[in-house]
């Protein structure tokens, strides 16, 4: 069987160094491995806290450390990174660096793009009570001019993502934003007068998304295994994972299950084109302890088996260009493709045999 050669995208979380604000809500020196580190086990076989392979606590404030990155990405057919962008208004961002670091470094050999991942940030790490961090602002039309004043040198680079010759970002949570369909056309039109054909948008689809999709944006993204999760199984068993949120006990769901569900999906949404989306793994409890969700019966083996699948579907209204996997790094979220001191590079060789074989 002949089959499209679909370039995989990996979700890339900026995280792993050292910022003034975290080091004021959390402690001197805290980064997104001090959360990694304070994992503990939670029944007998959990692999916990998760190890990086040969301890690369990596810091991506340093362009040696991303290029390692990039160069694992490249040897294991990964083709780009989608960075989580934080812009919360009026310039105001967080973690920027390592594609800031990128942009400045043409000689780093990656495709990429952002993931405005548009969110208020809060306390509900480790059962703390929520408390407002930094709040997710919607300024209005001036801070559309300075938030793509901001994009649009990352736009030009060559090596940012282009689908049909429009720039691809993608979209956390449009439902929260004011004036959506305005917004996207005043991106539309600015990307023009670069002469580019427009922007190509892709909102993820997920619960914080009640709306489901706008018209003005391009594409849908089906983020996993939340998608699965509120979709699919949440529908079927709200009663439990009631009974398990209120006696504050992890949710355990199953590895088999979810991607049940991703490689059996028929959903559609309109004539939208569907970015398709899977996921190596999910384990969160690092960061939220008894109050995580964690899927368990993850292997190599089984990641090889349903992602080749996946990468082979012919599902109506798939991409046949990209696919995306959540995600190259969430190490706190059990969601990760870097080699860790259990699995070593297992996910990733079965990502490049099945991207370069079959």
């Amino acid at each position: 069987m002949t089959v499209n050669k679909k370039k995989v995208l990996a979700v890339h979380l900026p995280a792993f160094h050292e910022i003034p604000e975290n080091d004021e809500w959390w402690g001197k020196g805290f980064t997104e491995w001090t959360n990694v580190k304070s994992g503990r086990p939670l029944y007998k076989g959990h692999y916990q806290p998760i190890k990086p392979y040969h301890n690369d606590y990596y810091d991506l404030s340093k362009i040696d450390d991303l290029r390692h990155q990039v160069d694992l990405a490249n040897k294991y057919n990964i083709y780009g990174f989608v960075f989580y962008h934080y812009w919360f208004g009026n310039g105001r961002m967080l973690f920027e660096k390592p594609a800031e670091m990128l942009l400045q470094t043409p000689d780093i050999n990656i495709h990429y793009c952002f993931s405005w991942a548009n969110q208020t940030w809060l306390t509900t790490w480790h059962g703390m009570q929520p408390k407002t961090l930094l709040e997710q602002k919607y300024p209005g039309k001036e801070d559309w001019e300075k938030h793509f004043n901001y994009w649009k040198k990352f736009f030009l680079d060559k090596r940012y993502i282009k689908v049909s010759n429009k720039p691809m970002l993608f979209i956390y949570n449009p439902s929260e934003i004011p004036n959506y369909d305005e917004m996207v056309t005043y991106f539309d039109n600015k990307c023009k007068e670069l002469g580019f054909d427009g922007i190509y948008v892709v909102e993820y689809i997920f619960p914080r998304n009640p709306k489901l999709f706008s018209q003005k944006s391009s594409a849908v993204y089906e983020f996993e295994p939340r998608y699965s999760l509120f979709f699919d199984i949440s529908k079927v068993n709200l009663f439990k994972r009631f009974i398990v949120k209120k006696m504050k006990q992890p949710d355990y769901q199953s590895y088999d299950k979810i991607w049940k569900y991703i490689l059996n999906r028929k959903r559609l949404y309109g004539s939208k084109t569907i970015i398709s989306g899977c996921f190596s793994g999910w384990d969160n409890s690092s960061r939220n302890g008894k109050n995580s969700i964690i899927v368990k019966g993850k292997t190599v083996a089984k990641f090889r088996k349903y992602f080749r699948r996946f990468y082979q579907s012919t599902r109506k209204n798939i991409s046949d260009e990209y696919c995306v996997i959540n995600a190259w790094n969430e190490w706190s979220e059990g969601a990760y493709l870097e080699p860790d001191d259990r699995d070593g590079y297992g996910y990733l060789q079965a990502i490049k045999d099945i991207t370069t074989n079959d």
